[in-house]
């Protein structure tokens, strides 16, 4: 039962700094409510940890009481880190967060900044070692390695298909939004299989996989509904968005 709200407290209360390019650049585009949660989630962070420039810990966000909350599935038993996770990813994709890797001694921890343009001079900076890392960062007192890191498909797409232009980063936000991104990371994997390293592919895995399930023969199976279209042109780009074993496995 939803319930109702009160009023904001303004003496006393504190408040979060949120750039205004948030609101007419960024959040017009977002459609994933755990991206649209994980973001403002991050001002939140910030905001009470002193300022846009401050580094967040994926495991601070991964453990937040009301990030947890708002992403909970009612009725479901599974934790939300799946959710909180692909949250991040969306928005390392689209880049409004920066991701950094901070690897010392065998140890390793990741965190986010805001994208903002002295926090990408700061992380390029840091990867370089041209400047050392920020305290937060450092393990057992030692400044470590600062790596910036991609989400995991954008990494499986350059190591496995090809260079990552402008225009497949946005094809592969638009997949986060719509599919979880294990399907993504197999259907590349299947691609490569099959040696059809392109983005038209991976894709028509994902369609038919969202209508057909995960155990149906394959994208070089004759039964194949992506196959039987061999024309491009006929295919809907929304038809599959909401196909009944995507919405199962979202669900679930």
């Amino acid at each position: 039962m939803t319930k109702a709200f009160g009023g904001f407290q303004l003496d006393g209360e504190p408040g979060v700094v949120v750039p205004l390019g948030f609101f007419t650049d960024v959040l017009p585009q977002l459609t994933d409510l755990a991206e649209i949660q994980v973001t403002i989630a991050l001002f939140r962070f910030t905001s009470l940890s002193g300022g846009l420039s401050r580094p967040i810990t994926e495991t601070s966000i991964l453990r937040d009481v009301f990030l947890r909350k708002a992403l909970r599935i009612e009725g479901s038993p599974n934790e939300p880190d799946r959710r909180i996770s692909s949250g991040l990813d969306l928005a390392v994709g689209r880049s409004t967060l920066l991701k950094v890797v901070a690897e010392s001694h065998g140890e390793r921890t990741v965190w986010y900044y805001v994208n903002t343009v002295e926090n990408q001079v700061q992380v390029a900076a840091m990867s370089r070692g041209a400047i050392a890392p920020p305290p937060d960062l450092w393990i057992d007192d030692e400044p470590p390695l600062v790596q910036p890191e991609r989400p995991t498909v954008f990494r499986l797409y350059e190591q496995n298909i090809g260079i990552l232009t402008p225009l497949i980063a946005e094809r592969l936000v638009d997949a986060l939004e719509t599919y979880p991104s294990e399907w993504i990371s197999d259907a590349i994997g299947e691609a490569v299989s099959y040696n059809r390293r392109n983005w038209r592919y991976i894709n028509r895995i994902l369609e038919n996989w969202a209508v057909t399930g995960r155990g149906e023969t394959g994208p070089e199976g004759g039964s194949n509904e992506t196959h039987r279209r061999s024309d491009s042109r006929n295919l809907d780009p929304d038809q599959y968005k909401h196909g009944r074993y995507l919405d199962r496995t979202r669900n679930g």
